[in-house]
């Protein structure tokens, strides 16, 4: 486990939040769920048919005692359906019980009803779906663009280069504007305030390093630096640049009259697009050894994090310790 998981465990507030696992059923949650209670994370509560998990758990030696179940075959209060219509367009009064029935709209209607204080899902379920029900959480207030960010462990990283980084966005925003990359830039930083030991310094990452290339897709970049510079003066952030350039003391001194404080020690990396970011992380994890934790989605009205289906117990339970972090903030 690493720095920054330890971290957002001391960060969590033991018996404050009360965490949803919506693909109760599956025996890698089941474990984790008993992890998240024993270290204290969140108190957490699975979803599915009750009968099912405890067999599953009986299995499997799982002892889910003191771990609330929620059954979704059982009739659903009116309270519930009445907080979850409307929340997507398709969601009317004729089929809400429908949906109310996926363990996953339970939890979201649920936490619409502050019952539940986050969501961590898709160890069965694909992203996909589990994007479509997030999206029904809503947002918070004055954030137009939801987004995510890759907790990235390093093993073995060039000298100077940060231990953890921050990537985003690598799971929603498919090609940014302008706007909505500069959100994506200051709501990715506030969430490295809350997670890093350190202040976060952002690097706004292009093919180019201040004007090395010319072409319109580096320019955007380096407007969308000014942005940021303008709305959130406090943030730490450079570009265009290039990764080397940001990850790197050496390259950014070889490059650079004067570096900064971002350039050569960046922290937090924000790709130009969903391309870059997806391919990017998976690279770095698969090739590079990173662990990577997330996509951990930010800027919705409560804490929801995206696993991978191939995700371990230990890969949840540190999952759900920065989902949890970055709510009990």
């Amino acid at each position: 486990m690493n720095d920054v998981i330890k971290r957002c465990i001391d960060l969590c507030q033991p018996g404050k939040s009360r965490l949803a696992l919506p693909e109760g059923e599956d025996p890698r949650i089941q474990a984790a769920a008993v992890e998240i209670r024993a270290k204290q994370i969140a108190s957490p509560v699975l979803f599915g048919d009750d009968s099912h998990i405890r067999s599953t758990a009986q299995s499997n030696a799982v002892d889910l005692t003191g771990i609330d179940v929620i059954d979704t075959s059982n009739p659903v209060p009116a309270h519930l359906s009445d907080a979850l219509i409307g929340r997507k367009k398709k969601i009317t009064a004729n089929n809400v019980e429908e949906f109310l029935q996926m363990p996953i709209y339970r939890s979201v209607a649920m936490m619409h009803c502050n019952e539940l204080d986050a969501m961590v899902a898709g160890a069965v379920l694909p992203t996909a779906k589990v994007l479509e029900a997030s999206f029904a959480v809503g947002s918070q207030p004055n954030i137009k663009t939801l987004s995510s960010f890759f907790i990235m462990d390093l093993k073995n990283q060039a000298t100077g280069v940060a231990d953890t980084l921050l990537f985003a966005d690598c799971a929603l925003n498919i090609a940014p504007s302008k706007e909505q990359l500069a959100e994506i830039a200051i709501t990715t930083a506030r969430s490295a305030e809350k997670l890093l030991k350190t202040a976060p310094r952002v690097a706004m990452l292009s093919f180019s390093t201040h004007g090395s290339a010319r072409h319109a897709d580096a320019s955007k970049v380096a407007e969308v630096v000014e942005i940021v510079r303008s709305r959130a003066p406090d943030i730490a952030i450079e570009g265009e640049i290039q990764a080397d350039t940001a990850l790197s003391a050496l390259v950014a001194n070889s490059k650079l009259a004067n570096p900064g404080d971002v350039a050569g020690q960046a922290n937090v990396l924000i790709f130009p697009d969903l391309n870059s970011g997806n391919i990017a992380y998976k690279l770095v994890q698969y090739c590079g050894g990173a662990q990577a934790t997330g996509p951990i989605l930010q800027g919705f009205a409560k804490p929801v994090c995206d696993l991978s289906r191939g995700a371990s117990v230990d890969d949840i339970v540190s999952a759900a310790a920065v989902t949890v972090a970055l709510g009990d903030q």
